[in-house]
């Protein structure tokens, strides 16, 4: 074989193309296409992007009753629940990233927040967060009631979710949309918000993304890609 180095880069990266891995189980050396890496951090989470959890949508129990890392309806079911509909769930207190979030989640009482398919946003529902309450039937999960307040679409079982605050309304504080619209590698935010906020992104297609976020100071922030994008972040 010859030196990694040796080969020649590609310039024209897809999601079909491949890189060589090892499978944790057995060790075994497989191949991994781009676009199975991006589907596995979609749904895990697993690029940090302060205030977003994800989740799975359950909506059956099956064996193993309710999973970490799922939302569902307290009887299960719902498959096909228009958002708008959606009045109450009940959360994993760990995100589908396998991380305790509750305390997070705690916060937001009283905001908005919105809840969008990661892999199609035109699926989502923008709701005040209403209440969280620890289940005492199933203390590792959450019951959290919602107000709608818009919405598209309707929830899709074993599809993943996005949890976040949402921009404007609500009993929160204030909120600031950066509006990018020449693509660039560097983001610069002067959203003067006083304060170190959460921040979500989307492109110029309203598809989640992930980036780095880096807080310059309390009124200011730059968002790095790994290439050129425009789009929009919503900073709450």
């Amino acid at each position: 074989m010859a030196r990694i180095s040796s080969y020649p880069l590609d310039q024209d990266i897809v999601g079909n193309d491949k890189v060589i891995g090892t499978n944790y189980t057995g060790q075994i050396t497989k191949n991994y296409s781009l676009q199975g890496i991006a589907n596995w951090l979609n749904s895990k989470g697993s690029v940090a992007i302060a205030g977003q959890n994800n989740f799975f949508f359950q909506d059956a129990s099956g064996n193993t009753g309710r999973l970490v890392g799922s939302m569902s309806f307290p009887n299960f079911g719902g498959d096909g629940t228009q958002f708008t509909n959606i009045l109450s769930m009940r959360f994993s207190e760990e995100s589908a990233a396998d991380t305790y979030i509750m305390d997070y989640m705690a916060t937001l009482v009283g905001k908005n927040v919105i809840l969008a398919q990661t892999d199609n946003l035109n699926n989502f529902g923008v709701y005040q967060f209403s209440t969280i309450t620890q289940n005492v039937a199933e203390p590792l999960f959450w019951d959290i009631t919602f107000t709608p307040i818009e919405g598209n679409g309707a929830l899709l079982a074993d599809s993943i979710y996005a949890l976040a605050a949402y921009p404007g309304g609500g009993t929160g504080d204030a909120n600031y949309v950066f509006n990018q619209l020449s693509p660039a590698a560097v983001w610069t935010v002067a959203h003067n918000l006083g304060k170190w906020p959460a921040v979500t992104i989307v492109d110029d297609n309203d598809e989640l993304i992930y980036a780095d976020v880096e807080f310059v100071d309390n009124d200011s922030l730059t968002i790095t890609f790994s290439t050129a994008v425009a789009g929009r972040a919503f900073i709450n």
